[in-house]
């Protein structure tokens, strides 16, 4: 069954860097050692740790494919100032079959996928330059990839809750 990812409980995460993302990366392989970690999403917590990993990995490699011309004109004149702001980016926005190479491995084990995602932050901390072209906003620098990761980040995590409580209510 489908989740509606609007609807769905989730915690209201920020990260301003990419330490902030591998701590909070630690407790949630916590609690997947611990068996209390759960997801209320659509994907596992191996899923979301893959999916933001392929989006760095493509930040730092380049991507495939990329948005038809109009649609990353369109994006850049009307959702880039926004992703560069202050505010979460929202959730349910349902990828077109072809960005398939950032889907993540269906039934990924949360270990590899948390293990990705901690490999690729890592290699970005360690001076890869994240240069290629987002497939949606075209050509970006360094920090506007760090500024969009950490929001993807912040939004996908937030899905995953390491002691097991959903008490939080969607972010608005």
């Amino acid at each position: 069954m489908t989740v509606n990812t609007k609807a769905a409980p989730r915690r209201d995460l920020s990260f301003s860097s990419f330490e902030e993302i591998l701590a909070e990366l630690d407790r949630i392989e916590s609690g997947v050692q611990a068996g209390t970690a759960t997801t209320t999403g659509n994907w596992s917590i191996g899923e979301i740790c893959e999916h933001c990993a392929k989006v760095i990995t493509g930040a730092c490699d380049g991507f495939e494919t990329r948005a038809p011309f109009f649609v990353r004109w369109v994006a850049r004149a009307l959702f880039f100032k926004p992703a560069m702001g202050v505010k979460p980016m929202p959730t349910g926005i349902k990828l077109p079959k072809s960005a398939a190479e950032i889907f993540p491995e269906p039934g990924i084990p949360d270990a590899e996928g948390i293990a990705e995602l901690r490999k690729e932050l890592k290699r970005v901390l360690a001076g890869k330059e994240m240069t290629h072209p987002s497939p949606v906003f075209g050509k970006i620098t360094h920090d506007q990839w760090v500024t969009i990761h950490c929001k993807h980040c912040a939004m996908h995590m937030g899905f995953i809750f390491p002691e097991g409580a959903q008490a939080q209510s969607p972010a608005q």
